[in-house]
């Protein structure tokens, strides 16, 4: 691991550290919670700062993971690939489907709070679907292995 990656690794672990106190914070709130809206905007807080949490380890795990140049290694990434591909394109769908439904369900809906967080609701749907095309783009496009190793595409790897 390069001097960048390790201060980057270490900014991700101080987020972690925040994040972590936050989402502790967060259940307690939610639990407490006695009106349902304040219920939901919290829960919607305590599960984005969950998966923040989960991304940021799989950001050091990304970061940190010297794949090996063996042919299984190789394949399993391929096949990782183009699984992600063929399944995002269903999901794709299922978010369109949800956006559409979130249409329906914010036109007969009056009551402000609930429309705000069903139009929050609605924006992510929205760009998870833009943003995972560009991310299965830029994943198909990396190489299958990130790092090269001291000859050529030799990876050298941990023995652990």
């Amino acid at each position: 691991m390069n001097q960048v990656d390790s201060g980057v690794i270490d900014i991700f672990k101080t987020q972690i550290e925040v994040e972590q106190k936050t989402l502790d914070r967060l259940v307690k709130l939610e639990e407490d919670a006695k009106e349902t809206a304040v219920r939901l905007s919290f829960m919607d807080l305590r599960l984005d700062t969950w998966k923040h949490i989960k991304f940021l380890e799989g950001m050091i795990e990304l970061l940190t993971t010297t794949p090996c140049d063996e042919w299984s290694a190789k394949v399993g990434r391929y096949a990782g690939r183009v699984k992600l591909e063929r399944e995002l394109d269903h999901l794709r769908k299922d978010e369109d489907e949800m956006i559409r439904l979130l249409d329906k369900a914010i036109s007969k809906v009056d009551d402000p709070i609930a429309k705000l967080l069903l139009k929050h609701m609605k924006d992510e749907e929205s760009s998870h679907s833009k943003d995972l095309a560009k991310l299965v783009k830029l994943i198909q496009q990396a190489p299958l292995q990130s790092k090269k190793g001291e000859k050529g595409t030799d990876i050298v790897c941990d023995t652990e």
